[in-house]
């Protein structure tokens, strides 16, 4: 652990996360994505558009808030029923900024690998052909021996589509709703499974964690009955969320975010009395059978080997 001061820490951390979100933003202005053409007779590109199931406001929504709401509560149901002094709000508050903010930095790299990836492959949507409808006069579909053309020159004609929803046909994959939404479920599951403590049932973190599950799952879905992606690109962005949030819990939030025990004082033994401890067992030989040179027996002289003899 840095010996540097908390603050000189947080200031260190915040101006890294700004550096780490920059280049996420300068990307959503002025990047464009990898020119990439198509097959005329390409099925794949040819489903119609639909709107967003799950829009993306909702998206981010569900996955800052969720685990937002969940960490608060989680602190201060910690703190209602602690009954030791040394647990004070203050203490959950730290322990809530510590944990939404390695939060916020796994999320932000899930961003910027998504989105990453998207700029650099290009790969165009399901709708694509529905939303630019390409003038297919202005170009051969197939050379002249019949073989299929790749086309990598054309012109949308679709009036209703702005330019950004053109930019967005080419960011198929990976899928960003995949990414985001099961790296904020697992990253969640993590957390309450590090630092909720559930006394009066056995079902309820399992539940609460099986919900988040769930959610992503159904967002994931979503994406491919609402012709937003392929299979491939759901897939390929829920391994990318489910790796990362592995990552960041693991190797930043176990070293920042103490668990659900770490503060409980230890256990202290019981202690035993004498009479409880196990006794040594009297010897079943009779004494005389013990002693061999016993100097008075019954008013007699030593005892001796021979006497010892008869006696067996």
């Amino acid at each position: 652990m840095s010996n540097l001061p908390v603050s000189k820490q947080a200031v260190i951390d915040v101006l890294i996360f700004v550096a780490l979100c920059v280049p996420l933003l300068v990307l959503h202005l002025l990047g464009e994505p990898v020119t990439v053409g198509f097959f005329c007779d390409d099925v794949s590109i040819g489903l119609p558009y639909r709107p967003d199931t799950i829009s993306q406001a909702l998206l981010l929504l569900a996955s800052f808030g969720g685990p937002f709401l969940v960490i608060a509560v989680t602190e201060i149901i910690r703190v209602a029923v602690d009954s030791r002094q040394s647990h004070r709000m203050r203490t959950a508050l730290f322990t809530y900024a510590k944990a939404y903010a390695v939060f916020l930095f796994g999320m932000a790299t899930v961003c910027m690998f998504t989105d990453s990836i998207k700029y650099s492959v290009g790969r165009l949507r399901p709708h694509f052909l529905d939303l630019c409808k390409p003038d297919f006069t202005k170009f051969n579909c197939t050379f002249p021996n019949g073989a299929p053309r790749y086309i990598l020159e054309y012109e949308c004609t679709n009036t209703m589509a702005d330019g950004k929803l053109l930019t967005d046909s080419h960011l198929s994959f990976p899928s960003g709703h995949a990414s985001v939404s099961v790296y904020s479920a697992l990253f969640t599951i993590f957390y309450l499974q590090m630092r909720m403590e559930i006394k009066f049932s056995h079902l309820l973190r399992p539940v609460l964690q099986l919900t988040f599950m769930v959610s992503a799952v159904l967002c994931c879905v979503t994406r491919v009955t609402d012709h937003k992606h392929f299979t491939t690109d759901v897939i390929g962005g829920a391994v990318l969320g489910t790796v990362l949030a592995w990552l960041v819990f693991e190797k930043l939030g176990r070293r920042l975010i103490p668990t659900a025990c770490s503060n409980k004082p230890p256990r202290l033994p019981r202690a035993t009395s004498i009479e409880s401890e196990p006794q040594t067992p009297t010897p079943l030989l009779r004494p005389e059978r013990l002693i061999i040179n016993h100097p008075y027996r019954h008013g007699s002289g030593p005892y001796t080997k021979e006497d010892f003899a008869n006696k067996v």
